[in-house]
């Protein structure tokens, strides 16, 4: 079962719990389908709250993607001032918040076009912490992970920077080049996070090394312990190809994003020697898919339309544009700037 915000819940849901009033008589038992009429009598008698059974909380049109994005970020936003003032983190909260996200990466066609419309510029940390969140997640799913270490590898997206909330504020801002020092300064948030987290119950050694280790690279070049190949945790190693997709995509202070072909090109590009080539290469051949269709803007500055992805070369797909189309694996001239929506 799972707990969810009415305000998250549409027409449909299966209940997990009985629902009871007040005075304790029964309102709905648990099996109920429920109504519109019913959610709206929740929520006159001031019910916040209901339990799901598992099967109805993995249908994502019971829930709403950007209520449940909206709620993460508020968690997000919660747990970092939390951390940042020295206070406990809340175990029941960021639990609460990744299992809904584990339920919304059910429905994995309409994930990255959700994760577009909800990009926040002045919100980079806490969109950023839970886009990798969701990432890490459906990246457990492609590889066949059980559902307790797919809910483990959400738990360490959404904390994977914690550490940051120790960086004074003037540098994790700074709209220019970071100094040498600064950078310095910047690459502790990896073994901050890792202290905040390592002694907490709920937290296990895999999760937490994720937190440490997800700026390590295969060739030794990463931070903060330099660890080569197999000696970096495979979470950490799941967290850096989300990290790093996510954040080319992304708007930030001191970077353009690019468009989501040019950052998988340079995931794949760095599987050879940075990055782990088995996870790398699963969301380099998945990840293309999911644009069939969408309008792009091309380097000419023409829009087109995706309309076929080479399995051979995913980030080079077959534009249609007007009635001419543009076969962007034979005319290496032409790139993606980025998806309209």
């Amino acid at each position: 079962m799972l707990k969810i915000k009415l305000s998250q819940l549409k027409p449909g849901v299966k209940l997990g719990k009985d629902i009871f009033t007040f005075d304790g008589n029964l309102l709905l038992p648990k099996g109920s389908i429920v109504s519109k009429e019913q959610l709206e009598q929740f929520a006159r008698r001031n019910i916040e709250e209901v339990y799901l059974w598992e099967e109805s909380s993995k249908i994502k049109s019971q829930v709403d993607f950007q209520e449940v994005y909206k709620d993460s970020l508020a968690v997000t936003r919660e747990f970092m001032l939390e951390a940042k003032l020295g206070k406990p983190i809340d175990e029941k909260e960021i639990n609460a918040t990744v299992e809904m996200l584990v339920c919304q990466v059910f429905d994995q066609n309409d994930l990255f076009h959700q994760m577009r419309i909800m990009k926040e510029k002045d919100e980079y940390l806490f969109t950023h912490s839970v886009n990798v969140s969701l990432l890490c997640i459906l990246i457990g799913r492609w590889m066949k992970y059980s559902d307790e270490k797919i809910k483990e590898l959400g738990l360490a997206g959404l904390l994977h920077d914690i550490g940051k909330v120790k960086v004074p504020d003037h540098i994790l801002q700074k709209p220019d080049t970071l100094t040498p020092e600064e950078f310095e300064v910047v690459k502790k948030h990896t073994i901050d996070g890792y202290n905040l987290l390592v002694d907490l119950p709920w937290i296990n050694e895999s999760m937490a090394n994720a937190v440490l280790m997800h700026h390590e690279r295969a060739d030794g070049s990463g931070y903060p312990l330099g660890l080569k190949g197999v000696k970096i945790n495979n979470y950490a190693s799941i967290v850096a190809v989300a990290d790093v997709y996510d954040a080319m995509t992304s708007e930030r202070i001191y970077s353009d994003k690019v468009s989501p072909y040019t950052a998988v090109e340079t995931l794949w590009n760095d599987s050879f020697g940075k990055l782990d080539p088995r996870i790398s290469k699963v969301f380099y051949d998945k990840i293309t898919d999911f644009y069939v269709g969408n309008e792009v803007l091309l380097s000419n500055n023409e829009r087109g339309l995706v309309v076929y992805i080479d399995p051979g070369q995913p980030t080079r797909p077959i534009i249609k544009v007007g009635d001419e189309f543009y076969n962007l694996a034979e005319d290496r001239s032409l790139t993606i700037l980025e998806i309209i929506d």
